[in-house]
This record gives C-alpha cells, structure tokens and sequence, in this order.
C-alpha cells in the first residue's frame, strides 16, 4: 500500500510540476505577444487539471505520513 501511494504521489507531483510550468509560460508568452485571450484559453484549458493533480499530490503527501511500510525499515522518499 506505501508504494503504491508513494508512485500516485511522485506521479501526480511531477506532472502538476510539469502542467504548472506550461500553464506559466503559456501566459508568458501571452504576455509577449499582448494577447489576453490566450492567456484566458491557456488558464481555462490547463488549471484545472493542474489543480486537480496539485490536490491529489498533498492529500497522497499527507496520507504517506501516516502509513508505515509493513516490514518497519526507514523511509525513503
């Protein structure tokens, strides 16, 4: 059960990471290029799921601290 959680949170993790950085760079360039629409499409299009996987990351975060690995050896994360 810890390993499984612990890959759902490294998953979800790295790809809201991942989303978060497009979602920024996306208005970015929105910025540059003075278009607001596209930084409206680019938020509509990309935060939801982006917030959806940050939630999952710091509820799976939270639950491996209260999980223990079955043989009682150290954690590593």
């Amino acid at each position: 059960m810890f390993d499984i959680i612990k890959i759902g949170f490294k998953t979800s993790l790295i790809l809201f990471v991942f989303l978060g950085i497009l979602l920024v760079l996306g208005q970015l360039v929105g910025l540059i290029i003075v278009n607001g629409q596209f930084m409206i499409a680019v938020y509509d299009v990309l935060s939801p799921l982006t917030f959806i996987l940050s939630a999952i990351a710091a509820i799976l975060g939270f639950l491996l601290n209260y999980i223990k690995k079955e043989d009682n050896e150290e954690v590593e994360y």
